[in-house]
């Protein structure tokens, strides 16, 4: 697999693309989640994502007021990308909850927001590899497919001619069927920064070629690998297209016990495997 962008448009992205466009280029379903669930982890929660449908363009709007020095609305603005991103997945709010709990995490997530606001979303990437690398730790708990939807939204409203798009298990399994030779393989952790840079640069070549913004592109992919599978959201972990990762088959078995009503008794075993797996991730060898 190739570590340099490819810039030909695959054909199922242009079919996408044209069935997109001519039924008007509609935008996305609001995200579906539960105030009241969210508020029982994170009490704190921007008081007006109560009173209007949770779409990408309201978090960018979020995005949009961020600044590299005002952390209250950095916060927000990420609360409000992760809201967006689990919508009314059980255990997203007590993750989210887990994650800004940790201790420097508003230093953590002030230094990742002002390297994006001035550097983009793959410099962003590589801080945080380089920063868990040597131990002295970033954001812990958050894994890249959640990670890169804040970086998403912070290019988005901050640097729009160089936007990075969100990169998960979704878009990954997408790949791994239509884009073969653009290796996007990043897994749960932060290891591969080369790999999300050729995925940004990737999807920045193609909606120069189709003329949309590559967050669009992200939006057709991901539609498109949705429809293929008729699944849920759910990240698509189960998908064997998606070659999942030590920490989405974690996430599938989460998962699968919270569906047995087994959720809450077996947390505190999973999340020991989760910072095995974190530990692991963060000692893991640089891409070659």
């Amino acid at each position: 697999m190739t570590s340099i962008p490819a810039a030909a448009v695959p054909p199922a992205l242009q079919r996408s693309f044209d069935a997109w466009a001519a039924a008007g280029r509609p935008a996305d379903e609001p995200t579906r989640w539960s105030f009241d669930h969210w508020t029982a982890h994170v009490p704190d929660l921007p008081a007006c994502l109560e009173r209007e449908p949770l779409t990408r363009a309201v978090v960018t709007g979020y995005a949009a007021k961020v600044t590299a020095e005002d952390r209250a609305v950095q916060r927000d603005a990420f609360i409000a990308a992760m809201v967006w991103g689990y919508g009314r997945v059980g255990y997203g709010p007590s993750r989210v909850e887990r994650i800004m709990a940790q201790p420097g995490f508003e230093e953590q997530l002030a230094d990742v927001t002002r390297i994006t606001l001035e550097q983009g979303g793959p410099a962003a990437f590589e801080h945080i590899r380089q920063q868990r690398k040597s131990g002295v730790g970033c954001l812990k708990h958050l894994g890249a497919a959640f990670g890169t939807k804040y970086l998403y939204f912070l290019t988005k409203a901050h640097r729009e001619s160089d936007i990075a798009p969100v990169l998960d298990s979704v878009v990954r399994a997408w790949f791994a069927e239509h884009a073969k030779d653009v290796d996007v393989r990043i897994g749960g952790g932060w290891t591969y920064p080369r790999k999300y840079a050729t995925y940004v640069e990737t999807m920045q070549a193609w909606g120069e070629e189709l003329k949309i913004p590559a967050d669009d592109v992200e939006r057709l992919i991901f539609l498109q690998q949705q429809d293929a599978t008729q699944e849920p959201w759910r990240e698509s972990w189960s998908s064997a297209a998606a070659d999942p990762e030590a920490g989405e088959l974690l996430e599938a078995l989460r998962l699968a016990l919270a569906d047995l009503g087994a959720g809450d008794d077996a947390e505190p075993h999973l999340q020991a495997l989760e910072d095995v797996i974190a530990d692991a991730e963060d000692r893991a060898p640089d891409e070659a």
